[in-house]
């Protein structure tokens, strides 16, 4: 089944595949394309994490929907595809929004991260397991400006990576601590909270494909050492207007909380995030 990819991956390649474990955050346009590469790639065991159900709005974008699918949860849809593509795939679905306990149990124990949320607080959660727990993980997002009068602006696709003790989401400004706080409230105070009234932003499947084929070629030449630097731990930005690509190397803040040794870095259950998870396991 997978001679045409270990052609290229080795059969030591290919079995490192077979035995990570890999998480998704976020199961929508981008997540749904993750989770169907990285099982027909043969990854071992994935474990999908969203909180929420799939509308009407979502099946343009989500790989292998149908209307029938309509307010089932996004996890039931991911692992169905998953299954479909790869029938020894294992999997753990955890329906929950990714602080909650039941989601932070499951993270601290991957290999890899895939960060497909496009939510200041699911930032914020995985970049505490990153440092904390010493686990890698992509950022994949695509951003289509729109202005009230329907101009569109650079459309940008990032594949950031998430690296343990190089610069972390806080170190390079992709966290805001304001909507952070607003996130953290339940779903009517959120909205309550907010000043403008939140507006759906556009997405496409194309663009959410291109940033997806970035992200995961990185994790697969890493995976099997294929990458001819081992210090190439830049994130891409493409511009797909313009068909420019940048590289942007991570920044990282002397007395940062999370990516220091100073701070959480490394400190695994004696960190933050292992303190709250279980007090919050307690209540």
């Amino acid at each position: 089944m997978w001679d045409r990819q270990a052609r290229l991956l080795g059969d030591r390649g290919q079995e490192t595949l077979a035995r990570l474990r890999v998480a998704i955050v976020g199961l929508g346009g981008v997540g749904s394309i993750v989770v169907e590469e990285l099982a027909r790639l043969g990854v071992g065991e994935l474990v999908l994490i969203d909180n929420e159900t799939v509308d009407a709005t979502n099946l343009p974008r989500l790989l292998g929907a149908e209307r029938s699918d309509i307010d089932k949860p996004k996890t039931d849809l991911a692992a169905r595809s998953a299954t479909r593509a790869n029938p020894q795939i294992r999997l753990t679905t955890v329906p929950r929004r990714v602080e909650s306990p039941e989601a932070l149990r499951e993270l601290v124990v991957c290999d890899w991260i895939f960060l497909t949320a496009d939510s200041h607080s699911a930032r914020h959660w995985v970049n505490a397991v990153v440092h904390e727990f010493l686990i890698p993980a992509t950022q994949v997002g695509v951003k289509i400006p729109v202005s009230p009068d329907g101009g569109i602006g650079q459309i940008h696709t990032a594949t950031r990576l998430i690296t343990p003790g190089v610069g972390c989401m806080w170190c390079n400004g992709l966290i805001d601590p304001t909507e952070l706080a607003i996130e953290m409230h339940p779903e009517a105070e959120r909205e309550q909270a907010r000043y403008v009234p939140g507006v759906p932003a556009p997405s496409v499947m194309p663009l959410n494909t291109l940033a997806v084929g970035e992200a995961v070629t990185h994790f697969l030449l890493a995976s099997a050492s294929l990458h001819e630097s081992d210090d190439d731990l830049g994130s891409v930005i493409h511009l797909p207007r313009t068909r420019e690509r940048h590289l942007q190397d991570p920044r990282q803040s002397a007395r940062c909380r999370w990516c220091t040794p100073t701070g959480n870095l490394g400190r695994g259950a004696d960190g933050e995030l292992a303190a709250r998870k279980a007090a919050t396991t307690r209540s």
